[in-house]
């Protein structure tokens, strides 16, 4: 039986409740691609039907990514648990590259209407694809070098990106109850306004005095590799 602490828990519920959507709808997409028809409660998506392998290996990555990532930030478990932390660690950074490189594969190749995806987002996902890619990269480096305080930061900023569709969903649904479905320009902004929060939040997080104290990794990790 793990023992979190209060705070401890209302880490890990917050980033839970943050995946729930986003993690629901994958699987119910995933389900889709599976059974090879459409539900109905989901948009209809023709991109997805005739290229569904890159959709496949974004969703079961980011899904990995969101929800198991969420486990890292815990010091009960890294502190009593280190190896089950740094196995977890070794899944995360491949789950987190290949939602990163799987979502720059479809912005770029997928061809999306006006409507859903103008020249704003376009430029943006890519931008947030490879900043993810880039803060995994970093914070592997950082661990296998002892820098773990690096290593934290930069796992953090990867994790605030990743989580970008959770935010979102925060952000496009009261919009969508009082003003309607955005579409064009306005939904360019407020996709992007998602991952600007979870960056600016991430930032906050990092440079809190108290974050390093609360948030260090055990003695035992410093020692080893992930």
């Amino acid at each position: 039986m793990i023992n979190l602490k209060k705070s401890e828990w209302i880490i890990l519920i917050g980033l839970l409740v943050l995946s729930f959507v986003p993690v629901i709808g994958g699987m119910f997409r995933l389900a889709e691609l599976e059974l090879g028809a459409t539900l109905e409660f989901l948009p209809e998506n023709p991109r997805i039907q005739s290229a569904p392998i890159p959709v496949e290996f974004h969703i079961s990555s980011s899904i990995t990514f969101c929800i198991l990532g969420a486990f890292q930030f815990l010091l009960s478990i890294r502190k009593n648990y280190p190896k089950w932390h740094r196995l977890a660690g070794r899944f995360l950074v491949c789950a987190g590259l290949v939602s990163a490189l799987s979502g720059l594969w479809m912005t770029h190749y997928y061809s999306f209407p006006g409507s859903l995806q103008g020249n704003l987002l376009y430029l943006v996902r890519i931008i947030v694809g490879f900043s993810m890619t880039m803060c995994i990269l970093l914070g592997l480096s950082s661990v296998l070098k002892k820098r773990i305080a690096q290593h934290q930061a930069w796992m953090i900023r990867a994790y605030a990106l990743g989580q970008g569709a959770g935010t979102q969903v925060l952000i496009m649904t009261p919009w969508m109850l009082t003003v309607g479905e955005p579409g064009g320009f306005t939904r360019d902004i407020l996709m992007t306004a998602a991952w600007v929060i979870n960056i600016v939040v991430a930032e906050w997080i990092i440079n809190k005095q108290g974050y390093r104290h609360n948030f260090s990794i055990p003695r035992s990790l410093k020692t080893e590799s992930i």
